[in-house]
């Protein structure tokens, strides 16, 4: 994943370097065990370059784990913006998203495990505050999740819709799968595969235990 130094490279093109970089060694040795060294290396860049595009190696795991967090529910939400799909099975408008999102969480496991620890007593405290901001900035960008569904839910008149509750209960359940997928499926049984879980998600959300 090595990028040599050549030529002049534009800003976008030097932040996407790093940030790819960023999350390959955050994924792959850990937040503490990588080094802004390490990144800029594998970025093809100065080391002086990372901090004065990001500022510090915390702020630059706050970016590598926000940013695709973002793209991923703006983009789902222009998707299924009830405006464009009124007629669209509210089946498939949840499993795009369980999916999606699961698919975002396994691909960032390590990156939301360090975000779970963080907030931790007794941690590093420039990480535990970018945590803090992290956690508020992705409270926000659900707020978008919760738009589209108040905006399903009232083209289809489900009164009893609690667009907060069911966003967080979906979240939720997808970062549990994902995250805690050892305690919920011991080595010691036959772990369901990925599609099973995300299929199984979207029915409980749907239609509960009993209502399907």
């Amino acid at each position: 994943m090595s990028n040599p130094r050549n030529g002049r490279r534009g800003g976008d093109e030097v932040r996407d370097l790093v940030l790819q970089a960023a999350h390959h060694l955050f994924s792959e040795k850990g937040y503490h065990g990588t080094t802004t060294r390490q990144i800029a290396e594998v970025a093809g860049v100065g080391e002086s370059v990372l901090f004065r595009n990001f500022g510090s190696k915390a702020e630059l795991f706050e970016t590598t784990i926000v940013s695709p967090f973002s793209d991923f529910v703006n983009n789902w939400a222009k998707t299924w913006n009830v405006a464009v799909t009124s007629q669209s099975d509210p089946a498939e408008v949840a499993r795009s998203f369980v999916k999606g999102f699961y698919g975002l969480a396994s691909e960032h496991k390590e990156l939301f495990h360090t975000l779970m620890a963080a907030r931790v007593k007794g941690g590093e405290p420039a990480l535990a505050e970018v945590a803090a901001r992290v956690s508020s900035k992705l409270a926000d960008i659900l707020r978008t999740v919760e738009l589209v569904l108040r905006g399903h839910g009232a083209a289809r008149h489900f009164r009893e819709l609690d667009a907060p509750v069911t966003v967080a209960v979906s979240v939720g359940s997808v970062l549990s799968l994902v995250l805690l997928d050892d305690w919920l499926f011991p080595s010691d049984r036959r772990r369901p595969g990925k599609n099973r879980q995300i299929e199984e998600a979207v029915q409980m959300l749907l239609y509960g235990v009993t209502g399907r």
